[in-house]
C-alpha cells in the first residue's frame, strides 16, 4: 500500500506519526471518558471508543519501538478506521439525524481522515479507499433519504456529501503533486549518488565546488586517491575491489567532521571539500586519513595506502583552476612514492 520513498520523505511520515498518533488517542481517550461519565452514555460510542484506544495506543507503541511493523500497522489502521467510520455514519443517518439534525462529532474529523488516507497510501489505493467509503456513506444516505425528503436533515447531508467530494477531489489533487515531487526528488537522489559507495557523485561534487566557490570564502579540497587499486582489481576481481572501495568510504567517514563534504569522483579517486577552512587544516586531515587508511586491515589485503592531493581556493579560482591544481598535487604525491600528502597552493 506504501510508496517507496527517498528517506526525507520516510523521516517525514515517521515524524507525522509520532505527532498526531499521540493526539488521536488522547482525544479519543477523552471521548471514552466523556461517554462513560455521560448521564446518557451512547451504547455505540461505548464500543467503538474503546478499539480506537487500542489501535491508537498500539500503533504508538509502533511508531517509537518498532518501526519495521509501521507498514503493518497501516493496513490495520486503514481498514479498521475505515469499518469504524461506516458503523458510526450508518447510526448516525440511521438513528439520530432526523432528531439532532446533525450528523454529530464524528463529522468533524472526516477530513482528518481523508488526509490520513491520502498521506499514507499512493494515489491508486487512496482514490479507491476514499472513494468506497464516500459510496458507502452516500449509499446509507440513499437508502434513508425517502424518509428525509423536506426535512432540514436532507440538507445537512446534502451540505456534507458535497463538502466531502470537494475534500476528496483536493486531495486527490495534492496527492498528485506529492507523488511528482517524490518522483522528482528519486530521480535528483539518483543522479547526484554513487550507486555503490552511497555517496555524492561527481556531478553533485561538480555543483557544491561551484557552490563553494561563488561564496568567496576560504575552501580547500583534498584529492584522495587508493594506490595500486587496478592490481588489487586485478588480483582479487572486481567484487573484492567494490568491497573495499566500501570500506574505504566508511573508514574515511569516521576520521572527517560532520560538516565535510566526501564524494566519489570516481574508480578509486575521491574527492572531499572542506568549507571554511584554510591549507593548513587540509593538510592536517589528509595525513590524519592516510595515517587510518595505512594502520587498518582490510579485507583480504593487510596493508592499504592511498595518496592526497590538497590546495586551497586561491583569488580568482575557477572549478577548472582549483581542480587542476589539486591534481597537479596528487600527481606528485603518486610520483614521489605515494601513500604521501602534497599540497599547492599557488
Amino acid at each position: 500500500m506504501t510508496n517507496i520513498m527517498p528517506m526525507s520523505i520516510q523521516k517525514l511520515k515517521y515524524r507525522f506519526y509520532a505527532v498526531l498518533l499521540p493526539v488521536f488517542l488522547f482525544v479519543a481517550c477523552l471521548g471514552w471518558y466523556e461517554e462513560v461519565n455521560a448521564e446518557s452514555p451512547d451504547d455505540l460510542n461505548l464500543i467503538l471508543l474503546p478499539i480506537l484506544v487500542i489501535l491508537f495506543f498500539i500503533s504508538t507503541l509502533i511508531v517509537f519501538f518498532k518501526k519495521s511493523w509501521i507498514e503493518t500497522s497501516e493496513k490495520i489502521m486503514v481498514i479498521a478506521i475505515c469499518i469504524v467510520s461506516a458503523i458510526r455514519f450508518t447510526h448516525a443517518v440511521s438513528f439520530e439525524l432526523e432528531r439532532t439534525m446533525t450528523l454529530g462529532p464524528f463529522t468533524y474529523w472526516m477530513p482528518m481522515f481523508y488526509m490520513f488516507l491520502f498521506f499514507l497510501l499512493n494515489t491508486k489505493w487512496a482514490l479507491l479507499t476514499t472513494i468506497s467509503t464516500y459510496v458507502w456513506f452516500l449509499g446509507v444516505a440513499l437508502y434513508k433519504l425517502p424518509v428525509l425528503i423536506g426535512t432540514p436533515a436532507m440538507y445537512v447531508l446534502v451540505h456534507y456529501f458535497f463538502a466531502n467530494l470537494v475534500f476528496i477531489v483536493t486531495l486527490f489533487f495534492l496527492q498528485t503533486v506529492k507523488q511528482n515531487y517524490i518522483k522528482a526528488e528519486v530521480l535528483e537522489e539518483m543522479a547526484n549518488t554513487d550507486y555503490l559507495t552511497g555517496l555524492p557523485n561527481r556531478r553533485k561534487i561538480d555543483q557544491e565546488l561551484i557552490l563553494a566557490l561563488d561564496k568567496q570564502q576560504k575552501l580547500a579540497i583534498i584529492y584522495l586517491d587508493i594506490d595500486y587499486f587496478k592490481q588489487i582489481n586485478d588480483t582479487y576481481g572486481h567484487t573484492a575491489g567494490d568491497r573495499l572501495l566500501k570500506e574505504f568510504t566508511v573508514k574515511t567517514l569516521e576520521v572527517i567532521g560532520e560538516k565535510d563534504f566526501l564524494g566519489r569522483w570516481g574508480g578509486e579517486e575521491f574527492m572531499l571539500i572542506l568549507n571554511d577552512r584554510d591549507l593548513e587544516h587540509a593538510y592536517l586531515l589528509a595525513e590524519k586519513i592516510r595515517k587510518e587508511i595505512s594502520e587498518n586491515q582490510f579485507e583480504h589485503l593487510d596493508t592499504l595506502t592511498a595518496s592526497f592531493g590538497v590546495t586551497e581556493r586561491l583569488a580568482g579560482d575557477t572549478l577548472d583552476t582549483l581542480l587542476n591544481r589539486a591534481d597537479k598535487a596528487l600527481y606528485e604525491a603518486k610520483n614521489r612514492g605515494r601513500n604521501r600528502v602534497v599540497s599547492i597552493n599557488k
